[in-house]
């Protein structure tokens, strides 16, 4: 019985630290090397440099770095840093473009789309331009409520 529970809870432990192990992973991201990405990495990598910089500087002030050394990395890391941060510049001036995919699939939306009446076409006659002002939906003369959401209508005239 000692034996049956101890392999019962060897099994157990098992399947619990190989879980993560065996599981599917996250697929990846559509554009991995998309703007967005290469802004967030140097965005992360001005960040690293900012730290290297002032880790230098503890490193210089407790006397561990002799200052030639201490001034030759931090220009270095300050040239690096200038290089990145014109990167960041010129991404974020870029305009953004959308995927031809994402905007084939919108011109065939709007294509679909049917041709916009006159706002007396869709009206209730008498009253053109009468709608709700909170769905938008077309209200009937004499309505005191939209039909669509319920939100009572203002009475004009």
């Amino acid at each position: 019985m000692t034996v049956v529970l101890a392999v019962v809870v060897l099994a157990g432990v098992a399947a619990i630290i190989g879980y993560p192990l065996l599981r599917p992973g996250r697929e990846a991201p559509l554009d991995p090397i998309g703007p967005a990405a290469q802004l967030a990495a140097l965005q992360e990598r001005k960040l690293q440099i900012y730290a290297a910089i002032r880790e230098l500087g503890f490193d210089y002030n407790t006397d561990k770095l002799e200052k030639a050394d201490y001034e030759e990395e931090v220009d270095q890391l300050k040239r690096e840093a200038v290089e990145i941060v014109r990167q960041i510049d010129v991404l974020r001036s870029q305009p953004p473009r959308a995927d031809e995919a994402l905007e084939a699939e919108i011109a065939a939306a709007r294509q679909a789309l049917p041709a916009a009446a006159p706002a007396s076409a869709t009206a209730p006659e008498g009253r053109v331009g009468a709608f709700c002002t909170q769905c938008g939906a077309p209200a009937a003369p004499g309505d005191r409520f939209c039909g669509a959401c319920g939100t009572p209508l203002r009475q004009t005239g």
